[in-house]
């Protein structure tokens, strides 16, 4: 899977590390990948969908 993070576009809302907390989180006020998309399951696919 891959994913683009638009960092100048983020909002720092928290959105999508309330949706996925395993896939994302919120550092220094910007989003950022916990995990190697590449190893995600199809749950964690499942997951970025939702909170993006």
């Amino acid at each position: 899977m891959k994913i683009n993070l638009h960092t100048d576009k983020c909002i720092s809302c928290g959105m999508c590390a309330a949706v996925a907390p395993d896939l994302f989180s919120i550092d220094s006020g910007t989003v950022m990948l916990k995990k190697d998309p590449t190893t995600y399951t199809e749950e964690d696919k499942k997951l970025a969908h939702e909170a993006a």
